[in-house]
């Protein structure tokens, strides 16, 4: 669970919110997440009705890529809109990046509870960790119409398996969705850029991440995160990585795509190293703390490399220059330390250090968050005299001060 958390609270009168995705606590994150890294919960106390302003979803639009400030100008869609009407007790559970609001309030006395709870994925999915029906091993997603490339790597991805590539082709399929690359619909450009990335063409969306519209890169990287058992393509993201380290553009959609990929990107470990010791971008070095901590390094040799990459980052505190992008990256450097869990026993002291002294509170609960996963006796020892210190006292109120 992340140290985030609000009770919305929606008044008698209150308008409607415009359509939105959630920002990551305020911070720049340009490419988010198609793979199911982070979710949100909204819990309802009581029972909310149509008149009472529930929330409301646009389906499946955690995978559109646009301008996210065209998301204001989104109009309702009577037919497709789900309006969260329920009972109390309802916690509903939806992907962190679906695009939602809150509608009006257009009663005279009823207020509107939401509590909302956010979490995130601390492992890479290796099997089905629901009750999996072992028939449906290789669902197709036919039923996803334009989103079945992309529905089938996601359930690829969540069940652990390995997929090289695709049933034998035609060349005029490929054809086409080369051709379809240049639609200037962007659902049918994605369906393209997906199909291509799992028959493992991933040399022109490579060339795609050239491109100067923001939507056409991301198309590319989020398609290229499809090509992640294919050893060619990552020796082909590394090659244009080294060359393009100083293109901030260009790098962060990389390093996004290898972190995207998990353990079969180990080999990038070095050069994410390096380029965090060495770039000038924020930005990319963040994207590369976050890759530290889902490739998961394995041999000694790299984990030390890893705990150390990372410790830097996180002792690095207060810097004049760009404050809020440097402490985005210092929590990013804390969850995949929280990852890395008893691999990075040799980081406690710079954890318990971030623990107190870092002034950025998601930064002190991912230093926590990590000390916890860790779970050495000094580890734990650290988490429970912070927790006494920054003990709160439900039974102390105002009418019972003592």
């Amino acid at each position: 669970m992340q140290p985030h958390r609000h009770a919305h609270l929606t008044r008698p009168g209150t308008k409607e919110q415009q359509w939105h995705q959630d920002s990551y606590f305020g911070y720049r994150k340009p490419l988010r997440h198609h793979q199911l890294r982070y979710i949100m919960a909204m819990y309802y106390p009581q029972d909310t009705t149509l008149e009472m302003g529930p929330t409301a979803i646009k389906p499946r639009s955690q995978y559109d890529v646009i301008d996210r400030k065209l998301h204001t100008n989104n109009k309702n869609d009577d037919q497709h809109d789900i309006y969260l009407v329920c009972q109390a007790g309802t916690v509903v559970i939806i992907h962190y990046d679906i695009v939602h609001k809150g509608t009006a309030n257009r009663t005279s006395d009823s207020c509107r509870f939401m509590f909302k709870f956010q979490f995130n994925r601390l492992e890479e999915p290796t099997q089905p960790t629901w009750n999996h029906d072992p028939t449906n091993t290789f669902y197709d997603a036919a039923d996803a119409g334009l989103l079945q490339p992309i529905v089938k790597h996601l359930w690829n991805w969540m069940i652990g398996r390995v997929i090289t590539s695709q049933q034998p082709l035609i060349d005029q399929d490929i054809t086409n969705w080369k051709t379809q690359l240049h639609s200037q619909d962007g659902k049918i450009r994605l369906n393209a850029a997906y199909n291509l990335a799992l028959n493992n063409e991933y040399n022109i969306l490579i060339r795609r991440l050239y491109n100067n519209k923001e939507a056409i890169r991301f198309e590319a990287a989020y398609a290229l995160t499809a090509c992640r058992h294919s050893k060619e393509a990552i020796t082909e993201l590394r090659a244009v990585l080294k060359k393009e380290e100083k293109n901030e553009y260009i790098a962060y959609s990389i390093v996004f795509i290898l972190s995207e990929m998990g353990s079969t990107a180990i080999d990038t470990l070095p050069l994410l190293i390096r380029i965090v010791e060495t770039s000038d971008s924020c930005l990319v070095k963040q994207y590369c703390c976050e890759g530290l901590g889902t490739i998961q390094a394995n041999e000694q040799h790299d984990i030390n490399m890893v705990v150390r990459c990372l410790t830097n980052v996180l002792a690095d505190r207060d810097q004049p220059n760009d404050p809020k992008d440097s402490s985005h990256m210092r929590l990013t450097a804390a969850l995949s330390m929280a990852k890395l869990g008893a691999k990075a026993i040799e980081a406690i002291p710079i954890l318990k250090d971030a623990l107190y002294l870092d002034q950025n509170r998601y930064v002190n609960a991912n230093a926590l968050l990590a000390l916890e996963r860790i779970g050495t006796n000094e580890a734990l020892q650290i988490v429970l005299n912070y927790l006494k210190m920054s003990r709160w006292c439900t039974k102390t109120t105002a009418s019972s001060p003592y």
